[in-house]
């Protein structure tokens, strides 16, 4: 092999490591020199968007004292309540209505009779559910609570009518509590 160079084989070797280090340095010089730049170029539009950040968070906290002045908060809330009893009531469609069977009831009353209370309750599956109703009263008559009790057990509605014996027992004034089985499915 001939050399072009007067300089022994283990100079040139050397030269090249240098060179190849130089370079090396050089990339990574030129390297960093552009992160930096890069960098530099970002602070901009970080001050910008910083500063928009900013403006728009000031912007936000007027809105919510508007909204609090204003008093659209409670209406926002009291709108999301109203929705969810709708979409709770859309939901029961199947439902029983109380108040027709509590009518359908108050029909049969008979003078001399007062219902003071009506506790209503549901059973079986809403499709062909049963209703029972508890009634409480007062009757000044026992005549007239008897008269109540076979109007309702006369009525094909009704399936079934209890009503204590004890509670027959005085004559005027009496505290009554009567059970009423409606079928709720006959009456719309």
């Amino acid at each position: 092999m001939i050399h072009y160079t007067l300089l022994p084989e283990r100079e040139i070797r050397s030269l090249k490591r240098e060179y190849r280090a130089r370079l090396f340095i050089f990339l990574l010089f030129f390297m960093s020199c552009a992160v930096l730049v890069g960098i530099a170029s970002l602070i901009p539009a970080y001050i910008y968007s910083y500063s928009q950040e900013k403006d728009a968070l000031d912007r936000l906290v007027v809105l919510q004292k508007n909204r609090e002045q204003k008093g659209t908060d409670t209406v926002i809330k009291e709108l999301k309540q109203s929705n969810e009893v709708i979409s709770k009531l859309k939901g029961h469609k199947d439902s029983v209505v109380f108040s027709k069977i509590i009518t359908h009831v108050i029909d049969h009353k008979v003078s001399g009779l007062t219902i003071n209370s009506f506790d209503v309750s549901s059973i079986g599956p809403a499709a062909s559910s049963t209703v029972q109703i508890i009634l409480q009263g007062k009757a000044l008559a026992r005549e007239s609570l008897i008269q109540f009790k076979n109007t309702l057990e006369s009525d094909p509605l009704i399936s079934k009518v209890e009503l204590p014996v004890s509670d027959l027992a005085k004559s005027k004034d009496i505290s009554y509590s009567l059970k009423v089985t409606i079928i709720s499915q006959a009456i719309k």
